[in-house]
């Protein structure tokens, strides 16, 4: 009985060595065996083999695929990791989620770690594209710093997907796009004297955290959400020197920049995890 991955090829052939009709060779299926034994096989049928065109065109399907298979994993794992609550999850409650082998999983990523790390990078820079339109208009250091902060409290309030996961992961490291962001706004706003820190980093360290609490605090519940921003706000500006005029500027100039998206009118962003059934195809890759 060949083995497994082997075949047995009796007779001769113009491509192969010549074997007696009596004589049985076990040979290893090669790529290159494989290669030709499908060749023949298109040939003896009569279909038409494939060309660069559609090599090329099943390579893009195959890519488009394992895109939307690894979305689904990670959205998923958000999923998840929301729901658990304080239980970390594990991978088999990933699998379920997602509809897929642990097999499938493995393909993507080699550890659930690393499937959250990546799920956090891409909340990161996917909440940067969506909110940089009502962000990257704005010139002055003060006015960036005081809608930012909303923004962030504004999205917890009306994500709380986005609120729980964010809270629970380290979301936003020193070398994440929003870290940056912030760190060149507050070295800016040094500069032209609107704040007065000693570090930039330290600063922007601080806000962070300001920032992780201020979140944690509106998913938890508040009596008075855009109460509890404005104060936020003018908290914010507050640890970073700026005069109770600036400050109370600061917090005039957010709530009105943002008023569509507070009174909930409009969203800047999709929600985190979605409903977690896309409708697109997703086939098991195991």
């Amino acid at each position: 009985m060949a083995a497994m991955g082997e075949f047995l090829i009796f007779g001769g052939g113009a491509s192969m060595p010549a074997f007696r009709k009596s004589e049985c060779r076990i040979v290893k299926m090669s790529a290159w065996h494989r290669s030709v034994r499908r060749q023949r096989m298109q040939a003896s049928s009569g279909a038409p083999s494939l060309g660069a065109g559609d090599n090329d065109h099943r390579v893009q399907s195959a890519l488009r695929k394992r895109e939307r298979t690894r979305k689904r994993i990670l959205d998923a794992t958000v999923r998840v990791f929301v729901r658990r609550g304080d239980d970390m999850p594990v991978i088999e409650d990933v699998v379920r989620e997602a509809g897929i082998s642990r097999g499938t999983f493995y393909q993507h990523f080699p550890s659930l770690d690393d499937a959250l790390r990546a799920a956090s990078t891409g909340m990161n820079e996917r909440m940067i594209a969506e909110i940089l339109p009502l962000y990257d208009c704005l010139k002055e250091p003060w006015q960036r710093a005081a809608v930012g902060f909303r923004l962030f409290l504004i999205r917890a309030w009306q994500d709380p997907d986005w609120a729980a996961f964010v809270t629970r992961m380290n979301a936003w490291p020193r070398d994440s796009l929003v870290a940056t962001y912030m760190a060149r706004d507050l070295e800016r706003g040094s500069g032209l004297g609107q704040f007065h820190i000693d570090d930039a980093q330290t600063a922007c360290d601080f806000l962070m955290g300001a920032s992780a609490g201020g979140i944690q605090g509106v998913r938890s519940g508040v009596a008075d959400p855009h109460a509890y921003m404005d104060i936020s706000v003018r908290m914010a500006l507050q640890s970073l020197g700026c005069s109770t005029e600036l400050r109370e500027r600061g917090v005039e100039f957010s709530r009105r920049h943002l008023d569509e998206w507070i009174s909930g009118q409009r969203l800047a962003w999709r929600p985190l995890a979605g409903s977690g059934r896309e409708d697109h195809e997703i086939e098991d890759e195991a």
